[in-house]
């Protein structure tokens, strides 16, 4: 491996040393193979090199198409699969809180609360601890527990919602903001219409009206594959799919909620009311009713995350890292870097 072909973390950070750096994702070189956490480009990756996928998100999967070996816990790659319709090959199974060793490096998956199956990687080499978070939520929900923080010496955490401004109401009074909206849209015999990531949200959503209330709820066909994914690791959700005889009668005849992407169109006419639950409903401009639903740490959860985990160093990604950055050194005397990451889409951009 060309070390001087990575974008490293800054010199003067010693305890970082050049087996581990930045290469459109986090590298660690061990003294035989290369391991590269999520990945967003493979071509300056070994062939030998691992990839480890922390959740099915499709800014987060490129690592499943590297040619060498992919590893992540089952539900991410099934997930994937059920989204995707690509077969994983190579593939090792990482179970949460189990460990994977490499010559002096281990790898251990750790809850991040973002979604099914969804993994932090903490990183032992003989010299540091590592903790790599990808996206995380910080709270429990219906259908994840919380993110759970991990001593480390370096800290790499991603910053979707990093800005102060972005601070989440408690999640059971937008639970009950949804169902009022859509049991007062179905007063009016409307459906209730709500867009959604395929993956985490749309089951979150489901698991809601199947928690408080008895209406149907059916879904396009992409939440069918993610739900069946759900259903088989023991979250016992009930839903119809769209495409389904029963679906499509409920759909056109009964009181229901329907569930579906941001893409989708199909169902858009007077008898829908649509909305959306994502994060970023805080900042919307859009005309469409929104919840601050996110599967997502806030700025408040992600500052406390980092205080649990007590490292010595921080490096920040993707989102408002800036702002993060400054609020570290001001409330935890830390000072944090940012490194080069990927573009992000929001809910809203996939209109």
């Amino acid at each position: 491996m060309r070390y001087n072909a990575w974008r490293v973390f800054p010199r003067e950070s010693r305890t970082l040393n050049d087996r581990i750096g930045w290469l459109d994702g986090l590298v660690v070189a061990t003294p035989d193979i290369t391991l590269a956490v999520d990945p967003v480009r493979l071509h300056r990756l070994p062939h030998n090199a691992w990839a480890f996928v922390s959740h099915a998100h499709a800014d987060h999967t490129r690592g499943f198409s590297h040619r060498g070996h992919k590893q992540s816990t089952t539900e991410t790659r099934d997930i994937h699969r059920a989204l995707n319709d690509q077969k994983v090959t190579n593939f090792t199974a990482l179970e949460l809180g189990h460990l994977a060793k490499f010559d002096d490096t281990e790898v251990k998956a750790i809850n991040a609360g973002h979604m099914l199956g969804s993994a932090q990687f903490l990183v032992r080499t003989p010299n540091i601890t590592i903790l790599y978070t990808g996206d995380i939520n910080c709270v429990d929900t219906l259908t994840t527990k919380a993110a759970q923080p991990e001593k480390c010496d370096v800290l790499i955490i991603e910053a979707t919602y990093g800005s102060p401004f972005y601070k989440f109401p408690p999640r059971e009074n937008v639970y009950a903001t949804i169902v009022e909206w859509a049991l007062d849209t179905l007063r009016h015999g409307i459906v209730p219409c709500l867009h959604v990531y395929a993956a985490g949200k749309g089951q979150e959503i489901i698991r809601l009206f199947n928690s408080y209330t008895r209406i149907p709820v059916v879904v396009d066909q992409r939440l069918d594959g993610v739900n069946k994914t759900y259903h088989k690791n023991g979250n016992n959700l009930h839903w119809l799919s769209d495409h389904s005889t029963d679906g499509k009668e409920t759909l056109e005849n009964m009181p229901c909620v329907y569930v579906t992407t941001p893409n989708d169109r199909k169902h858009l006419g007077r008898r829908f009311s649509r909305a959306y639950a994502t994060g970023w409903a805080l900042s919307a401009k859009s005309r469409a009713t929104a919840f601050p639903l996110s599967s997502h740490a806030d700025f408040d959860q992600l500052v406390g995350f980092i205080r649990e985990c007590a490292p010595r160093q921080v490096y920040i990604f993707t989102g408002f890292a800036d702002e993060l950055r400054y609020a570290l050194k001001a409330r935890l005397g830390i000072e944090a870097r940012v490194v080069p990451s990927f573009a992000q889409r929001t809910l809203w951009e996939s209109y």
